[in-house]
């Protein structure tokens, strides 16, 4: 991270489940808003295990833990691809509070590129609010290609992950 500290990330694991609803409890109603656009109170073990029963290819994601604590998620990407078409996929980060302004979400983004682009995903997508600045930036710092316009009141991020972008 940009102060030097050292986090693992690595692909989420089925046995993440009650570690990643450990995550979702530390999180605040602000970043819940920002990641889910509204409240949603609690993730319960069906939903965990939706996030954490991946198949790597058409669904994947990396998790970061916490250095002092390697149990314990502090960060979550993961991209899900398109039904109607397997070269898009649908992006997300959100990093827990005590960690977020640290460049992690962003370090968290560039690994899922990496990943995304490794299994032949070449454009991934993300709806932002408008609000959501942190989300912008981490976007928009990339160095990719990229499109932005509005959708039903969010903005819709579309980054061209071909290698000649």
């Amino acid at each position: 991270m940009r102060d030097g500290t050292a986090v693992s990330v690595r692909p989420i694991r089925r046995e993440d489940t009650e570690a990643l609803r450990r995550f979702y409890g530390r999180l605040s109603e602000e970043t819940i808003h920002q990641r889910f656009f509204g409240p949603y109170p609690e993730l319960d073990e069906e939903r965990a295990r939706y996030f954490t029963h991946l198949d790597g290819e058409r669904r994947f994601a990396l998790v970061a833990l916490d250095p002092e604590n390697p149990g314990e998620i502090i960060g979550v990407t993961r991209y899900d691809r398109d039904e109607d078409d397997q070269s898009r996929a649908e992006y997300a980060v959100v990093v827990e509070d005590a960690w977020q302004g640290r460049g992690l979400g962003t370090a968290l983004t560039r690994a899922i590129v990496d990943e995304a682009r490794e299994r032949g995903v070449l454009c991934l997508h993300a709806l932002v609010l408008p609000e959501n600045r942190r989300m912008v930036r981490v976007l928009q710092g990339l160095g990719l290609p990229e499109l932005v316009r509005w959708q039903d009141g969010v903005e819709l991020f579309e980054i061209d992950l071909r290698p000649d972008g």
